[in-house]
């Protein structure tokens, strides 16, 4: 097998984590694995095994890859190729006829509420580039039973056309992550901290998370709440924290290259986003045993969750339940068995997940 897993980058998305992941394994595992990038950057770009073949088309935007990407492709002659995140998809399709001999899966990452929120025309035409691309792909690989859903739903393709596959989150080497310390001071006292991990994205929704915040330190003054990430949201988000006069109890911290300790010693893990492909963060936020409040949208939290389970889940944009549920975590956080909690997050491990891709890609047919 010659294996080649194609970005558009290594920034620090869930997308970029599981193609670094899923590339790491394989050439560690003995596989001649080829990744793809369209831009070699990001912060996961000093994740990547040395093992791994890196070939990068420098390229800015995702349009401007077709033509280099068809190129390199020819040179690579991979037997199987897997595309981690939607727009690669759509420049794969886009490049037109794949490989007598090989085999094209895509990964989709996510429900498509971010498309509904496109201008008419922009959303007519990108369904019309999406259902086109995944025509060309041998199998598609959802992370979700939702995300397979809203794929059917859409009429993007056929149900039978689509494996759902977890996403492979937790590393081998978690329990090194985890010798390591949180660089916050906040982690040092003994005040209460809530986390949450994800880029400033109107999707993520930490706008929400802020203002239920507001109303958490009415309540339980001495709380802290640490947002890790980076993105559009950080100048907005940074006026509301200033608004309400939070800046001695919330910071914004940039990408960690290592979140787990982070998890480790924080009290509680919050996502509130609007809509998750799949939720990464909550899975390695149980692998580190702590106790989650997440929103109860669309995508992966209720699965990975298992309904409430393994963590609390509410509706999704209401700021008085959210705050409730995270007072009543932090008064109650016995109520969870953490060793439970890890051994939920230690079902998505890099190699166990890695594999059902393999088992997928070895029997996908090179036509349907």
């Amino acid at each position: 097998m010659r294996i080649c897993i194609v970005t558009p980058s290594l920034s620090g998305g869930g997308a970029e984590k599981v193609a670094v992941n899923l590339a790491n394994h394989y050439a560690e595992s003995g596989k001649d694995t080829t990744l793809l990038v369209f831009i070699n950057k990001g912060p996961y770009k000093s994740h990547l095994s040395d093992k791994v073949k890196v070939v990068d088309l420098s390229v800015t935007r995702s349009r401007y890859a077709i033509f280099k990407l068809r190129s390199a492709l020819l040179k690579i002659d991979p037997t199987h190729v897997v595309s981690v995140i939607r727009d690669a998809s759509i420049v794969l399709g886009l490049v037109g006829k794949k490989g007598e001999n090989t085999v094209f899966a895509y990964r989709e990452a996510n429900t498509l509420h971010g498309m509904h929120r496109l201008t008419t025309l922009k959303k007519w035409v990108y369904r019309a580039l999406l259902k086109e691309a995944y025509k060309k792909a041998d199998v598609v690989i959802a992370n979700s039973e939702d995300t397979k859903e809203d794929l059917v739903k859409n009429h993007i393709i056929d149900g039978e056309s689509i494996k759902v596959i977890r996403n492979p989150v937790i590393p081998e080497d978690l329990s090194l992550k985890l010798a390591e310390e949180a660089d916050h001071p906040w982690m040092k006292s003994d005040e209460k901290v809530v986390l949450n991990v994800g880029r400033l994205d109107p999707q993520k929704n930490q706008k929400l998370l802020i203002d239920a915040f507001f109303k958490v330190v009415e309540k339980k003054p001495g709380t802290k709440l640490l947002i890790l990430g980076e993105g559009e949201q950080e100048k907005p988000l940074r006026q509301q924290i200033k608004r309400l006069k939070l800046n001695h109890c919330v910071d914004l911290v940039p990408f960690q290259q290592n979140p787990f300790p982070y998890y480790q010693e924080s009290d509680l893990f919050v996502l509130t986003s609007d809509w998750e492909g799949f939720g990464n963060i909550l899975v390695e936020a149980l692998a580190c045993g702590t106790p989650i409040v997440s929103t109860d949208c669309p995508g992966g939290p209720r699965s990975i969750l298992a309904d409430g389970k393994y963590g609390t889940l509410v509706s999704v944009d209401d700021a008085e339940e959210l705050a409730d549920a995270i007072i009543g975590q932090l008064e109650n956080s016995d109520r969870w068995d953490r060793d439970e909690l890890v051994r939920r997050g230690l079902e998505y491990t890099v190699g166990a997940v890695a594999e059902e891709y393999l088992n997928c890609i070895k029997v996908a047919k090179t036509s349907r």
